[in-house]
């Protein structure tokens, strides 16, 4: 697994990817206003700090998962495949070593929701299945979008685009319902859209599991299958 340590090394000894990843999360959960209004649980307020955060792991997925994109410029990936190793096997070990400290991540803020908020261990635990599965699709979509730039820079500078917009239409942002009526479905095409969904869905009901929150987790794993076939596909050298 020597692969898989050395890109979790390298990704987290990125300054911008430290704060993505470790230090943003905890200090936009220390935002009580975010969280709780009128002593109740947040969520349906103008900006949600379940939407945000959703926002943070998409932004540090792309931050992590930009190894692959490094390599490939530096000509490490080249010097990687000459020695027995097979490209699936890299992929494999680079995807798991960019969703293990996010996955950790959303570990510490589901453990802290329960002792700052309250939050009983059924809604604690569906909001880390939630974050943890649209982990999973932020990390597939982000290798599949840089595959598709040879620099890194136009990479970032239109998924930047992409998170913004997606965020707005998605309703991590602002609740879709706030948005125009020809715009609230646009978002379906993200999947923070699901995501949002499934967490709405988790809380009305105090952390009981309802349809709604099973289709936000099943569409969030077929975006992450489709951006994972898709990136797989791609040449990467």
């Amino acid at each position: 697994m020597t692969i898989f340590r050395f890109a979790i090394i390298k990704g987290l000894r990125n300054p911008v990817t430290m704060l993505f990843n470790c230090i943003a999360p905890i200090l936009l959960l220390l935002v009580r206003s975010l969280w709780v209004i009128d002593g109740a649980t947040s969520g349906f307020g103008f900006m949600s700090g379940f939407g945000l955060m959703l926002i943070v792991i998409w932004g540090g997925s792309f931050l992590i998962a930009q190894g692959t994109i490094n390599d490939r410029e530096s000509g490490a990936i080249t010097r990687i495949l000459s020695a027995p190793i097979s490209m699936k096997n890299y992929l494999a070990q680079n995807l798991l070593a960019y969703m293990v400290p996010l996955t950790v991540q959303v570990a510490v803020i589901s453990v802290l929701g329960m002792i700052l908020y309250d939050w009983n261990a059924a809604l604690a635990l569906g909001l880390f299945i939630c974050y943890t599965v649209f982990t999973i699709a932020s990390v597939t979509m982000s290798f599949a979008w840089n595959c598709l730039f040879k620099r890194k820079e136009s990479a970032f500078t239109t998924f930047s685009a992409v998170v913004t917009f997606g965020s707005m239409l998605g309703g991590a942002f602002v609740p879709i319902a706030l948005l125009p009526t020809a715009l609230q479905n646009v978002g379906a095409i993200f999947p923070v859209f699901w995501a949002m969904r499934g967490i709405n869905a988790l809380r009305e009901l105090g952390g009981a599991i309802s349809t709604d929150y099973m289709m936000g987790l099943g569409v969030m794993i077929l975006f992450a299958i489709a951006f994972l076939l898709y990136g797989g596909k791609r040449r990467m050298i």
